[in-house]
C-alpha cells in the first residue's frame, strides 16, 4: 500500500500537477484520510445503496467539508469556492483522489463507487474520465466499478452533456442520472396520484424525461421529492415511471428514504436500487467497517453533517 501510494503521488504530481503532500493528505482518526485546499479541510464520506433484497451494491461518495473561518461546508460552497479561485478542476481531482483512496482501503471489489461531477466541468472539460483512469489503474479498479453521477437538469446544452456521456462511457464508465424529478420539475407532478400517468407523458412538463431518455444512462436515481410527496396509492404512477427506465435497460434508484413508509412504496414501484437515510446514513470509512444494515436509523455522524449534499 505505502510503494502503491507512493507511486500514485508521483504520477499525480509529474503527470496531473497535483501534489498529495502539499495537500497534507493524512489518515485522521475518526474521519480516514483528510487533506487540505484554500483554507478547506477535506475529507470523504460514504453513503451505501442497496438491492431491494438488502444486499449493498454500491456507496455513493459524498465531499465533507469545512474551514477554520465558516466551520461545516456543503460540498456546493466548497465547490464555488474553487470556482472563484480558477481552481474548480484541481479541488475537482483533488476531491476524486480522496474519495477513491478511501474507498480502495476498506470496500469490497465487487461494489460500485458513485461519484458526482460537478455540471460545469462536463461543460469546460474535454475528454471526461480519462485523467481519472489513471488514477484508477494504480487500485486496480477498472472504470466499469465506477458510476458517473450528472445532474442532466443543471447542463444546458444538449450537445455538451452528450459529448460528456459519451466520453465517459467510451472510457467502460457507468452513467447515472442523479436528482431526477427534483422539485419544481414536471416528473414531480407525476407522483401526484391524482393525475393519470399516461396523460403526463406527452405534456411539455416531460421535457426532462425525454432528455434523460436520449442520453439512454445505466441508471436513474428518482430524487427524494418524488418519493416524499407520493402517497401508497401513489404506487402505479411512479411504476409506471420506474418501467420506462426499464424500457431502456436503465436501473432506478429511488433515493431520499427516510421512512417505513417511504421503503414500503419504493418497494412497490419495483425500483431496482434504495438510498436514504432509513437505510444507512453516510459514515467515513472508520465507521463502515461494519456494514449498516438495511433499515438501521442510526446515525453515524452528527445530523448537521449528514444532510450535506454530494460533491
Amino acid at each position: 500500500m505505502t510503494h502503491q501510494l507512493a507511486e500514485l503521488k508521483l504520477m499525480l504530481r509529474n503527470n496531473l500537477f497535483l501534489d498529495l503532500d502539499e495537500h497534507a493528505l493524512r489518515n485522521n482518526k475518526p474521519e480516514g484520510l483528510v487533506c487540505s485546499f484554500l483554507g478547506m479541510r477535506l475529507a470523504s464520506a460514504y453513503q451505501p445503496i442497496f438491492r431491494a433484497n438488502g444486499d449493498v451494491i454500491g456507496r455513493e461518495a459524498l465531499l465533507r467539508a469545512a474551514s477554520i473561518e465558516h466551520g461545516a461546508l456543503t460540498p456546493e460552497t466548497a465547490f464555488d469556492l474553487a470556482i472563484e479561485e480558477g481552481q474548480l478542476v484541481l479541488f475537482d481531482r483533488l476531491v476524486r483522489t480522496l474519495h477513491l483512496l478511501g474507498y480502495s482501503n476498506v470496500f469490497s471489489e465487487h461494489e460500485l463507487l458513485f461519484l458526482n461531477v460537478h455540471p460545469r466541468l462536463l461543460t469546460s472539460v474535454s475528454d471526461h474520465g480519462r485523467t481519472f483512469e489513471q488514477i484508477l489503474h494504480y487500485y486496480s479498479v477498472p472504470t466499469s466499478g465506477v458510476v458517473i453521477e450528472i445532474k442532466q437538469s443543471a447542463v444546458e446544452s444538449d450537445a455538451r452533456l452528450t459529448e460528456a456521456v459519451n466520453n465517459y462511457r467510451s472510457l467502460g464508465y457507468k452513467i447515472a442520472v442523479d436528482d431526477f424529478g427534483a422539485a419544481h420539475s414536471g416528473i414531480a407532478r407525476i407522483a401526484n396520484p391524482t393525475r393519470r400517468y399516461d396523460s403526463l407523458v406527452s405534456n411539455k412538463d416531460t421535457v426532462e424525461l425525454d432528455r434523460v431518455l436520449a442520453l439512454r444512462p445505466d441508471i436513474v436515481k428518482l430524487d427524494g421529492a418524488v418519493i416524499r410527496a407520493a402517497e401508497r396509492s401513489a404506487a402505479p404512477v411512479i411504476q409506471g415511471l420506474v418501467n420506462i427506465f426499464h424500457g431502456i435497460g436503465a436501473q432506478v434508484v429511488i433515493e431520499g428514504i427516510e421512512t417505513a413508509e417511504q421503503l414500503a412504496l419504493a418497494r412497490d414501484t419495483g425500483a431496482d436500487l434504495l438510498q436514504g437515510y432509513h437505510l444507512g446514513y453516510p459514515h467515513f470509512v472508520a465507521e463502515t467497517r461494519a456494514q449498516p444494515m438495511m433499515g438501521s436509523s442510526s446515525r453515524g455522524m452528527s445530523s448537521a453533517s449528514s444532510t450535506l449534499s454530494a460533491a
